[in-house]
């Protein structure tokens, strides 16, 4: 029986109708720091200043593990669209920082023997709610003060909001409007369920937290790990693109690289 990822399509004729753009290989590199006994606190204090004191991104993800643990994987992200990727050196120098920092051992991952991919998806579709939350926390910072100001920022960065029954001209005050924009959720969370039934079987599904810290600041998400056999690999594409995702990472473990994959609602292309 086949899948059917959208209208009705096979995955094949699905993937005809994707668009992408694969950009240029970065070479892989990939660390992990098993951490225990920490609350989510503790582990923010701590990753934000070693990246403050590197002056470096931790481009990663949390893995459960056990009831009070997890794993904290970080890896080369091939972005170009701010400069050159770090070097391995700088990620090696960062792994050992933040060890350091957990009092714990850094490991810094291997090839695999079979041709394996992996890629990290965003379980949150779009970039509204992203885009929310910094408007709010501009208006509890004090930098956006008054309730015009408020809006125009919605309206330039997100647009519209009808469509979550929100009418802007109907608030007479900045406290009111922030409000109801912590209450209500911009975005559309997938599930695992959901992933596994789109993709079909044949690949390994984590649930995982993105979990990505710098001198700018903090970004996370629900998502999953996926991984699998390369041959398998554009039906991921097909489904980044249906979760409306800008862009995804993959990695190839057996050689060592990585490379961006921007999909048809990417409004920020990267360099080549």
């Amino acid at each position: 029986m086949l899948n059917k990822i959208e209208g009705g399509l096979s995955p094949q004729e699905q993937l005809q109708k994707t668009e992408f753009r694969e950009l240029r290989p970065e070479e892989f590199w990939g660390g992990l720091v098993s951490v225990e006994g920490l609350s989510d606190e503790e582990f923010a204090k701590k990753i934000s200043e070693a990246a403050n004191e590197l002056g470096f991104t931790y481009s990663g993800y949390r893995i459960p593990k056990g009831e009070e643990g997890f794993d904290y994987h970080f890896s080369r992200y091939p972005r170009r669209a701010f400069g050159p990727v770090v070097s391995v050196e700088k990620h090696q120098e960062a792994l050992e920082t933040l060890a350091k920092k957990l009092g714990t051992e850094g490991r810094e991952e291997k090839k695999t023997e079979q041709p394996r991919f992996r890629v990290l998806l965003g379980l949150q579709e779009g970039y509204s709610e992203y885009k929310k939350r910094g408007i709010v926390e501009r208006i509890n910072k004090g930098e956006i003060a008054t309730l015009e100001s408020a809006r125009q920022a919605i309206k330039s960065e997100i647009g519209d909001l009808s469509e979550f029954g929100i009418n802007l001209d109907e608030f007479t005050d900045i406290e009111e409007l922030k409000t109801v924009l912590e209450k209500t959720n911009f975005g559309k969370d997938h599930t695992f369920e959901e992933v596994q039934r789109e993709l079909g079987e044949g690949f390994d599904l984590t649930q995982a937290e993105i979990y990505s810290v710098g001198p700018w600041g903090n970004y996370t998400e629900p998502a999953l790990v996926i991984e699998g056999d390369k041959a398998q690999v554009q039906k991921v594409y097909a489904l980044a693109e249906k979760f409306h995702q800008a862009r995804i990472a993959v990695e190839d473990l057996q050689i060592g690289q990585s490379h961006m994959v921007e999909t048809k609602y990417c409004e920020d292309p990267d360099e080549e």
